[in-house]
């Protein structure tokens, strides 16, 4: 038996809760709003349609939680679609972001600024994996065949100013963004697993934030064609960024590891991290010590 779709337009301004008897498709951007909380059943299915959406900040479909609002959910999949609503496996839309009230930070049209009379926002999951989120900076004309510059991309799924009070989702899975796989600003945010594959640029781009992976990290940033595209892109814009791998995480990576980072490790090979280089590294077991990925200041 098929399950009904619901179409969602737009802002989501009381609580809400999402069934697993449907599938829910996000036209243009959509907000949880300040003091919302949107639960979601157990692997619910959101769509989020491909697409120019001239009213939205960053004229696609996406699902933005706002400052002060609230997720709870176990496992929950986002992925790409067309207009009639059918998955696709490709990503022009505008992603899934997450809003804080920890520091001020701002991306693509996207901005917060810690307010201490707005509350915490609350995000609580087992498990979110997206597929084919994100927007390229070109994408190839049906009518040419050449390549058309859109503007800047977007990444598949970003958290801006979040603290650990405000971030409980144990697990992320991050498949083919088009841009980065996971993006990180101005925030301290805790994880059990993230997984992040063949994104189309940087695997984790970490911006003046400290992110900690206690379970396991796996990272498949395989060589192509484009240049410049990191496991680990780390910058200190507004401070220094930091990875943190716990004791008895497992660790898969694969790709080139990044530019003027460092790693302090044990056991982990030691990187070539110069500027520009295409060198390619991987790694792949559970460490018996904790390591360290970071840039106090190299961009």
């Amino acid at each position: 038996m098929e399950k009904k779709v619901e179409v969602i337009s737009g802002n989501i301004a009381k609580n809400k809760t999402l069934s697993d008897k449907k599938i829910y498709v996000v036209e243009g951007e959509v907000r949880v709003l300040k003091g919302v909380k949107l639960t979601i059943q157990d692997k619910v299915t959101i769509l989020l349609v491909n697409g120019v959406f001239p009213k939205s900040q960053i004229r696609r479909s996406a699902l933005i939680f706002d400052q002060g609002s609230a997720l709870s959910a176990k496992r929950v999949t986002v992925r790409a679609a067309r207009a009639d609503h059918k998955p696709v496996r490709l990503a022009d839309n505008g992603g899934i972001w997450f809003l804080g009230n920890y520091k001020n930070a701002s991306k693509d049209n996207v901005s917060v600024k810690v307010n201490r009379a707005n509350p915490l926002s609350s995000f609580k999951a087992d498990m979110i994996t997206t597929y084919y989120l994100g927007r390229k900076d070109t994408y190839i004309s049906t009518k040419t065949g050449k390549d058309l510059d859109i503007g800047d991309d977007i990444d598949g799924f970003s958290v801006l100013g979040v603290s650990p009070e405000e971030w409980n989702i144990s697990g992320v899975r991050s498949n083919y963004s088009a841009d980065d796989g996971f993006d990180v600003t101005n925030s301290h945010i805790k994880l059990d697993r993230l997984e992040i594959k063949h994104p189309t640029e940087d695997g984790m781009n970490i911006s003046s934030s400290r992110v900690e992976i206690h379970k396991s990290l796996l990272l498949d940033v395989t060589k192509t064609d484009y240049t410049d595209r990191d496991l680990f892109d780390l910058e200190a814009d507004d401070g220094a960024s930091y990875v943190e791998l716990y004791s008895r995480c497992w660790v898969r990576i694969k790709g080139v590891f990044g530019d003027q980072v460092v790693l302090s490790s044990s056991e982990m090979p030691r990187p070539n991290v110069r500027d520009d280089n295409e060198t390619a590294y991987s790694f792949d077991g559970q460490l018996k010590k904790a390591a360290l990925i970071y840039s106090i200041d190299q961009d």
